[in-house]
């Protein structure tokens, strides 16, 4: 008899890079074995996830621009159990959030339920973040099993919930190796000038866009040939403008807006960047990993596991640092580099990936 799943998550139609890894993983697991539902809070017309039609997607609790949006999110946050009444069906087998505060506020009480963290929670730690925390706290008392992404993301669950240190299970994000390499044939009008750094990502404060081209200032005093793309879109995109003009890199920064399939966009590039103040494991490194591109990153979840001891990626505490990795990876020799991402990739493959969750999900259902 197949077993039933469904997953919470905040918004499954924005381009994300939790969207994109719910989607690898319901479209590959057994068919036979388990029949799926998803929810998402948030509903957006960014991106319509390509999903198997066998998935069952349920009605959305409020859309993004809906004005009464603020108001609405009061009662997840504040009545949980007339939002799960409402809007979560109770005759499934397991219940996952795929993200901590909101879908993991909406797991049913009594029920098996995995809250699934794709970010790390020190955030929750500042003085004005104590509701949120108490909140998040309560909903873990729910859950079955914690799935962290990553080593950061491990251990500030420990740091903030240690009450909750049993339930904590590290699941390290896995990837489609074989689609994202077909993906990235595809033709695009996109062609990036060479030396060409990429972002990858929203416009937002969380991703910190505005120091990675601080560091792209430092370098084109350098190499005035380099050219740093945006690919994504958000809040900041109009900082990113006027600071550019303002330090004479107009020509040699650019934005180039959402793409559905960035792929092959991304393989053109030299190397990717990212200077996030926090992540779990960020999706787009390990897509560029895949693609043979090195990465340079602030210090978030899984960067130093997949940089493989900074032989296709660099963790940097400093932007000085950044500098001169972000060089190194430029001039450095393709080939070289790209041997030594496929290396790396190869452990975070979906098919070791898939049989990790296949276990933690019939472990739960089990009990």
């Amino acid at each position: 008899m197949k077993k039933r799943l469904f997953f919470i998550i905040s918004s499954f139609s924005m381009g994300g890079g939790a969207e994109s890894l719910l989607t690898t993983i319901v479209n590959n697991l057994d068919a036979e074995r388990y029949d799926i539902g998803i929810m998402e809070i948030i509903h957006d017309t960014v991106k319509i996830e390509p999903i198997n039609n066998r998935i069952k997607m349920y009605p959305f609790y409020v859309e993004a621009n809906d004005p009464k949006r603020k108001e609405k999110m009061y009662y997840v946050y504040h009545e949980w159990d007339k939002i799960i009444a409402e809007f979560v069906p109770q005759n499934y087998d397991l219940y996952i959030s795929f993200n901590y505060l909101k879908p993991s506020f909406l797991l049913p009480p009594g029920k098996k339920n995995i809250a699934w963290i794709h970010s790390d929670v020190y955030n929750l730690g500042s003085e004005d973040k104590y509701e949120e925390r108490m909140l998040q706290n309560k909903a873990f008392y729910k859950a079955d099993k914690i799935v962290a992404i990553s080593d950061i993301t491990t251990q500030s669950i420990y740091d903030l919930f240690p009450e909750h240190r049993e339930k904590i299970r590290t699941i390290y994000n896995g990837i489609d190796i074989d689609k994202v390499r077909e993906k990235s044939s595809e033709n695009t009008e996109v062609c990036l000038q060479k030396p060409a750094i990429l972002s990858v990502g929203r416009l937002e404060t969380r991703k910190n866009p505005l120091r990675l081209l601080n560091i792209f200032e430092k370098i084109y005093h350098k190499n005035s040939k380099v050219h740093l793309y945006y690919l994504g879109y958000g809040d900041l995109e109009s900082d990113i403008l006027y600071i550019a003009n303002e330090k004479g890199l107009t020509n040699n920064v650019h934005l180039l807006g959402y793409y559905q399939n960035p792929f092959p966009i991304m393989a053109q590039c030299n190397v990717i960047c990212m200077f996030s103040d926090y992540e779990g494991f960020p999706m787009s490194l390990l897509e560029g990993v895949a693609l043979g591109k090195p990465f340079v990153s602030s210090v978030i979840g899984g960067s130093r596991i997949l940089a493989n001891q900074q032989k296709c990626g660099r963790t940097v505490e400093n932007d000085d640092e950044a500098v001169n990795a972000i060089l190194d990876f430029i001039e450095a020799d393709e080939n070289v580099i790209r041997e030594e991402c496929m290396k790396s990739i190869q452990r975070f493959g979906l098919k070791k990936y898939i049989e990790c969750l296949v276990k933690l999900f019939e472990e739960i259902l089990d009990k």
